[in-house]
C-alpha cells in the first residue's frame, strides 16, 4: 500500500484498522472524544476502528458514533476492570450480545499492574481511577484460573469475539491463552507485550504465538512519553514471529500522543523504515485486524446497512441521511 511520495515510499493507511485506541469519555485525560477520533480515522481513509475504555463498555458508544459518521466501521468492547464488576460473565455477555468485538482482561485494575505500579488505577505519571493495593488476578501462582474466567472464555468463543490479554502477568497470559484455546477461542491478542505491563520476554511471546495468540504492538509503547521499547525490538519480534501473526495499533488518545490515525501511520512508517517490507507492514494494519473483526475488505456500507446496527434499529426513519460536520 503506497501513495504519492516525496523522495521515498510512504505507508498509506487507507483501508487500515486500529484495534486499540482511547478516546474521551475516560477517567484519564484524553486528546479527543469518540467523534473526533473516528472522524479523523475516516478522513484518513481507514476502514475500521475499535474504541477502548478502562472504565466502561464502549459498545453503545460505538453504536452511536456509527449512526453519525458513515464511511468507517466503528466497534467497541469491554475491559474487565472493577468498573464493570471485574471478571464478570454477565457484563461480558451483555457486551457481546450488543455487538462487542473484543473482551479485554483487566488493565489498570489487574493484580500485576498493581504490583508493578504500586496500586491500581494509574500509571507512572497519570492517575485515572480508584487506587488500591490489591488488583484482579486471573490466575494463581500455579496457573489455575480464577472462578468465572472459563465462563468468560466460553462466551468469547461462542460469539467469535477477540480476547485481549492486557495487563496480566506473563505467567497469567500463558495460562489464559492455553485455557482459551482449549475452550475454542480462535482470536487472541497479546496486548502491547513490551509496555511496562506485561513486558513479556520474546521467548514467552513466541510461546503464546505458537499457541495461536497474535502480538499487538502499539505506538504508545515506543512513543516519546513512554519509551518502554525501541522500534528495533518490535521489528526483531515481527521478524521472529512473522508478520502474518502480528498486529500494529495506535494505543493512543492520550494528550501527549498523536491522534490514533496519525499515530498508526507514524508507527507503520517507522517499522517499514526499520526493515519490515511494505507488504508485511500493510498486512499487519489491514488484513490481520480485518480477519480478527470478521470484516471483509470490500466497499464500506452505508451506516444504515451495517448488519449489527440494522439488527438493533428497526425504525428506518431513524437513520441519519448525512454525516456529521467535518
Amino acid at each position: 500500500m503506497s501513495r504519492r511520495t516525496y523522495g521515498g515510499p510512504v505507508v498509506d493507511i487507507s483501508g487500515a484498522v486500529d484495534l486499540h485506541c482511547h478516546p474521551y469519555p475516560d477517567l484519564f485525560p484524553r486528546l479527543a472524544d469518540d467523534f473526533d477520533i473516528v472522524r479523523a480515522a475516516r478522513d484518513a481513509g481507514m476502514k475500521a476502528i475499535v474504541l477502548k475504555c478502562h472504565h466502561e463498555n464502549t459498545v453503545s458508544r460505538a453504536y452511536l458514533v456509527q449512526r453519525v459518521i458513515p464511511g468507517i466501521r466503528v466497534y467497541g468492547g469491554i475491559v474487565l476492570n472493577y468498573y464493570v464488576g471485574g471478571l464478570n460473565p454477565a457484563a461480558v455477555e451483555a457486551s457481546l450480545r450488543l455487538g462487542g468485538k473484543e473482551v479485554w482482561m483487566p488493565t489498570v485494575d489487574a493484580g500485576y499492574h498493581a504490583e508493578v505500579h504500586g496500586g491500581t488505577g494509574g500509571y507512572d505519571s497519570q492517575q485515572g481511577g480508584r487506587s488500591q493495593a490489591e488488583g484482579i488476578w486471573v490466575a494463581d501462582q500455579e496457573g489455575r484460573l480464577q472462578p468465572g474466567v472459563k465462563e468468560i472464555l466460553e462466551l468469547v468463543a461462542q460469539h467469535g469475539a477477540i480476547l485481549g490479554t492486557c495487563h496480566l502477568a506473563p505467567r497469567e497470559i500463558v495460562a489464559l491463552v492455553r485455557e482459551a484455546r482449549s475452550v475454542g477461542v480462535e482470536k487472541i491478542v497479546v496486548t502491547h507485550p513490551y509496555f511496562r505491563v506485561p513486558d513479556i520476554d520474546l521467548g514467552t511471546l513466541e510461546e503464546v504465538a505458537r499457541m495461536g495468540a497474535m502480538p499487538e504492538f502499539g505506538y504508545c509503547t515506543v512513543s516519546p512519553a513512554w519509551q518502554y521499547a525501541a522500534v528495533d525490538k518490535i521489528v526483531q519480534s515481527v521478524e521472529r514471529i512473522g508478520a502474518s501473526r502480528c498486529l500494529l495499533v495506535s494505543d493512543t488518545g492520550q494528550r501527549h500522543n498523536p491522534l490514533p490515525s496519525e499515530a498508526l501511520r507514524i508507527f507503520a512508517q517507522t517499522v517499514f523504515e526499520k526493515g519490515i517490507p511494505l507488504d508485511q507492514v500493510t498486512r499487519m494494519i489491514t488484513q490481520n485486524p480485518l480477519d480478527l473483526l470478521g470484516v471483509d475488505s470490500g466497499p464500506e456500507p452505508a451506516a444504515e446497512d451495517i448488519a449489527w446496527a440494522r439488527g438493533l434499529v428497526e425504525d428506518p426513519c431513524a437513520t441519519p441521511t448525512a454525516a456529521g460536520p467535518g
